[in-house]
């Protein structure tokens, strides 16, 4: 789980510490120095924290006097705390009081993470489900903690100083019947097209950041968050649909280059449109069938029986196993083999993870195993396949995920 927290305070740059019988401890690399972290040098402040956590159901996210926020949530065994974070600039007097009021020493003083309280919520809410297993929306969050005035007002600033920077002639926003018209190719399977009229959405698109690497960083996310939903009305499952946007927006979060973000936003709509012509291409199932897929998406990832599937859908192994494998010409053990090999392969071209890591991950009991499977799909070993895809992300031909 360490190693879980680490890579999540890398990627979100928010820091992530773990109480535990009264002593606090970070759980990734942190952004702030172990002794010059609030929860390490101010522990009135854990003590509210912890406090406020026990009064209510959802994590809280506490914004102080000087507008710095910390979140607090129960855990197995203790509770995790992040943070310091704020919305906007503290400026020198209140980096000073920052400091002061925490006892942080220091005489470079760092300022805490910038970002969106949208961006803070969603945080924790992602952390609460991986640690709880509790599924919350942002509102939920932001209800419980009494925060709902402050967002508005950090939409109505926003929205200011949006309108301060507009000049009629300079900046627009796209129509809506252009973004409809690359949606619903999405929605309607046509990949080519989708990928086609990529160019006119974003050359239109409104101004989503002052810094051009910021805007197509904004847009490229927006674009897939919008395309998955279309996909999923395209008639792609929620649980693959879902899987695809966490690869893109992983791989936009670590982009540095205004081009491979603009190229990303193209094969999002490629890709998710191509998602829903391979479901339509595909004969049609039962719904045991289409709910036995649907299991297997969400669990690829941990041992799965057929036992377990055929109880969940409500009819005997026996019987799952011969729709299945009528339907799909091929047993349902060898489409969990041919399914988990697939995943494999875009762990290999889209990440950093070792051989060995993701063969644990997709589940193979073992190294031979994951290879000798892995070639039996891919005609060539995950190493072959990692040296021949990883550095070709960019191509003319988008990448097919399946």
């Amino acid at each position: 789980m360490s190693q879980l927290m680490e890579k999540i305070e890398r990627l979100w740059g928010i820091p992530i510490f773990f109480m535990e019988g009264g002593k606090c401890v970070p759980k990734g690399s942190g952004a702030f120095l172990e002794e010059e972290s609030p929860f390490v040098c101010a522990p009135f402040l854990v003590e509210l924290l912890v406090e406020k956590c026990g009064c209510q159901e959802t994590p809280v996210v506490y914004r102080d006097e000087n507008h710095v926020i910390f979140a607090c949530m129960e855990a197995k065994g203790g509770y995790y705390l992040t943070g310091p974070v704020c919305t906007e600039e503290l400026g020198y007097t209140g980096l000073r009081r920052f400091y002061e009021n925490y006892g942080l020493p220091g005489k470079e003083r760092r300022h805490p993470v910038r970002t969106s309280l949208l961006r803070i919520l969603t945080f924790t809410a992602v952390l609460n489900e991986i640690e709880n297993g509790i599924s919350l929306e942002t509102e939920d969050i932001l209800k419980a903690n009494a925060l709902a005035e402050i967002a508005e007002t950090e939409v109505e600033k926003d929205d200011i100083i949006l309108e301060m920077r507009k000049l009629d002639d300079d900046m627009y926003h796209h129509t809506y019947q252009e973004e409809r018209y690359v949606m619903e190719a999405v929605a309607q399977g046509r990949p080519a097209e989708a990928r086609r009229r990529a160019g006119a959405l974003l050359s239109s698109a409104g101004v989503l950041s002052g810094k051009k690497q910021n805007h197509y960083r904004n847009l490229a996310v927006t674009v897939v968050t919008v395309a998955t939903r279309e996909a999923i009305q395209g008639g792609v499952s929620p649980a693959k649909a879902y899987r695809l946007s966490d690869i893109f927006i992983n791989r936009i979060d670590q982009c540095t280059k205004t081009e491979e973000l603009e190229e990303y936003c193209r094969r999002a709509l490629y890709e998710f449109a191509k998602l829903v012509a391979d479901i339509k291409a595909e004969k049609t199932v039962s719904g045991y069938t289409e709910q036995c897929k649907d299991y297997i998406y969400k669990n690829y990832n941990r041992k799965i029986y057929l036992e377990d599937i055929a109880e969940g859908i409500g009819i005997s192994p026996g019987h799952l196993s011969r729709v299945f494998h009528k339907e799909m010409d091929i047993s349902i053990q060898e489409y969990i083999r041919k399914f988990r090999v697939e995943r494999a392969a875009n762990l290999l071209k889209y990440s950093e993870a070792s051989l060995a890591e993701i063969s644990d991950y997709v589940c193979f009991h073992s190294q031979s195993h994951f290879g000798n499977a892995f070639k039996k799909y891919m005609n060539m070993t995950p190493k072959q396949y990692r040296d021949r895809y990883k550095e070709k992300e960019f191509r003319s031909q988008p990448v097919t995920f399946t």
